[in-house]
């Protein structure tokens, strides 16, 4: 009898961390998704509409709504001047430093209820092999069962060149055109 209490003690405590791995197991994925995705395409500034669309499956609906309306005011200013304006937002958007990230790795999360926060370390390698390291926090909300990411804080070395969040940066963009 207490050899069957015994395992079925194991069982329910392996499911149990099965559980708690598959939110972070989650939570890694979408944030690789979001950076895989813009290692790899390398824009600058606010994404396109193009960009967009690769980039939905990782944000929650809040932070995409936000950057479909930055990109959307970027399209009207700039369509305005000719497109001879600057971008209102230049350099990285995703990442603290302007030249944006080589590489990232995930080095922790923390998990409460529907929300998390995922500490993410970054590194750019110039073509002159000067390193910059730095990390920034991605911040979680769960939408339909779902990890998505909700928003940025650049924490960076103390060079970030946006306001303290992704969110912060694209709201001032939207606030332009008002």
């Amino acid at each position: 009898m207490f050899k069957r209490f015994l395992i079925l003690l194991a069982l329910s405590v392996l499911t149990a961390c099965g559980g708690l791995s598959s939110d972070a197991s989650q939570q890694e994925q979408v944030i690789s998704g979001l950076y895989d995705q813009h290692l790899k395409t390398r824009v600058a500034g606010i994404p396109g509409p193009d960009e967009l669309k690769q980039l939905q499956p990782f944000v929650s609906r809040a932070l995409y709504t936000l950057m479909q309306q930055a990109s959307d005011t970027e399209a009207k200013y700039r369509a305005a001047l000719n497109n001879q304006a600057a971008p209102m937002i230049e350099g990285d958007l995703f990442t603290s430093l302007f030249e944006g990230a080589t590489a990232y790795r995930i080095d922790s999360c923390e998990t409460e209820g529907n929300k998390a926060y995922c500490q993410v370390r970054f590194t750019y390698e110039s073509k002159d092999s000067a390193t910059e390291n730095w990390k920034d926090k991605v911040l979680l909300v769960k939408e339909d069962q779902h990890w998505r990411i909700d928003d940025i804080e650049f924490s960076g070395n103390g060079q970030s060149s946006h306001r303290e969040y992704l969110s912060d940066a694209l709201t001032d963009v939207v606030r332009q055109a008002e």
